[in-house]
């Protein structure tokens, strides 16, 4: 079950990765239309992020600052002077336990020489004071044995119990680490949360700057037209006022100059100057009753007035022609940028899918390897509870088989105050005192039948032999009674 857990978070890392790496290009392609448009808006989002990751550093000085403060210091030299005294303790009861260890390696190696002495005497089957003073002395080194025994055992019980305190102290550690691990992945999960959030907020807020750039320069472009087509406007008017100046001086030439003698091509000229005088009368007339009309109309009578209202309405319609054609080549600009985020839009939703198809299928892969394990548990499972089932049957066979040989509470079980049932830990130990007890039974039965075979034959010899069988007979008992004492 951990192997698709691995692989789920794995491709999860993948997937954050990947988004970040989409971000990270956007911002990139950001970048490069604004180094593509002009230089300047660069170096603002270049100053942007730089002032971004000063801030991070900022904050990552801060927080090692926090880590490196004298509360932090003290607590973690208490700690490690608590675990350098944990270990001290640890390694002095590990030499305590050694050597009571080897002390009671040496007290079975002595009770293992005495057990063979007594089976070499039980055989050699010598007289019977000399078999009385053997298992008087084998009793006091028994006793002393035993007393031996007894001590290192309570030496070893004491041990025993620090070593459980120090488990418990070192559990109890162990649970304050873990728990303060815990709470350190919880915060560093809220920091790399709180980057990503600020990230996501830096980004968006270069992409408003960017915006609020780019519609500065439009309207700095058009302030800069506008200005322009002022001055070439003014400088249109100027031209024409000096066309009609120079009009006007020379008229006024031509009309002091014309005192000359008529002559018939002047009459003629002149008949052509009147006809275009009366023409030019007539549209003047013209000119003021249209200019009259327009002042009825208007209710205007001040002419400059209607002149400064007509420059002001043809510069309105001028302006208004001139924000219509940005207006269209913006929209113009805007469709083409929906365009591009349509196609951008259809290909991540085209990838998405593929992504969601790649992930049904691993879903799948995953939900297949599941049922074959939950198979392969139960068949173990199956397996484990028949293993268990044989082995309890075993254990109280075991159990039967000391009860009957009355071996169910051997000399270590008993030091310790009661007798215990057969399990899967003191099994070994009823597998040994019963194999010992099958052995000793067996010396005891080779014994009987070695002694039931010297009688007879002695009962074969002379009647002045017939007496020893009696002088044997109490080492025949004594055998049975050290064993039983064993």
């Amino acid at each position: 079950m951990a192997i698709p857990t691995d692989e789920m978070e794995m491709e999860k890392i993948a997937e954050d990765e990947l988004a970040k790496l989409q971000r990270q290009f956007r911002v990139m392609e950001i970048d490069r239309a604004t180094v593509i448009s002009s230089v300047q808006p660069t170096l603002r989002v270049q100053r942007n992020i730089i002032k971004s990751l000063q801030d991070e550093l900022d904050k990552i000085m801060l927080e090692l600052k926090l880590t490196k403060s004298t509360s932090n210091v003290m607590e973690n030299a208490k700690t490690r002077e608590k675990l350098v005294l944990l270990l001290k303790d640890h390694d002095r009861f590990s030499s305590e336990v050694r050597e009571h260890r080897t002390n009671i390696g040496e007290l079975n190696f002595l009770l293992k020489q005495v057990q063979k002495e007594i089976k070499g005497l039980k055989a050699k089957g010598t007289g019977s004071e000399l078999a009385y003073e053997q298992t008087l002395t084998n009793q006091t080194v028994i006793s002393q044995l035993e007393n031996r025994l007894d001590t290192a055992m309570k030496k070893f019980n004491s041990v025993n119990s620090d070593n459980y305190k120090m488990r418990l102290e070192i559990d109890k550690l162990l649970r304050d680490r873990q728990f303060f691990n815990m709470i350190w992945r919880n915060q560093l999960k809220r920091l790399m949360d709180g980057k990503a959030q600020i990230l996501e907020l830096v980004e968006q807020a270069i992409s408003a700057y960017d915006q609020r750039e780019e519609w500065c320069a439009k309207l700095d472009a058009l302030k800069e037209k506008a200005a322009i087509d002022y001055r070439k406007h003014c400088m249109e008017v100027r031209e024409l006022q000096r066309q009609l100046d120079h009009s006007m001086k020379l008229e006024e030439f031509l009309r002091t100059k014309g005192t000359v003698r008529l002559t018939a091509a002047d009459a003629k000229a002149e008949a052509k100057r009147l006809e275009q005088q009366e023409e030019e009368m007539r549209a003047y007339n013209n000119y003021v009753t249209i200019l009259e009309a327009i002042k009825e109309f208007t209710g205007e009578d001040d002419v400059d007035k209607l002149i400064s209202e007509f420059t002001r309405r043809e510069e309105e319609n001028y302006a208004l022609f001139n924000y219509i054609n940005e207006v269209n080549t913006e929209l113009k600009n805007l469709s083409d940028n929906v365009k591009m985020l349509t196609d951008n839009i259809d290909e991540e939703r085209v990838k998405h899918q593929a992504k969601m198809c790649k992930q049904q299928d691993s879903i799948e892969s995953l939900k297949v390897t599941l049922e074959k394990k939950r198979t392969t548990t139960a068949e173990l499972q199956a397996t484990c509870d028949r293993s268990r089932e044989v082995l309890a049957d075993l254990l109280q066979q075991i159990q039967s088989l000391a009860i009957t040989a009355e071996c169910n509470s051997l000399p270590l079980l008993k030091l310790l105050g009661k007798a215990f049932d057969v399990n899967v830990t003191n099994a070994r130990l009823y597998i040994k005192s019963l194999e010992k007890k099958i052995t000793e039974t067996v010396d005891v039965i080779r014994l009987d039948e070695a002694l039931q075979r010297a009688s007879e034959s002695k009962e074969r010899t002379p009647p002045s032999s017939r007496r020893r069988p009696k002088k044997t007979l109490p080492v025949r008992q004594r055998p049975r009674e050290q064993t039983a004492h064993a």
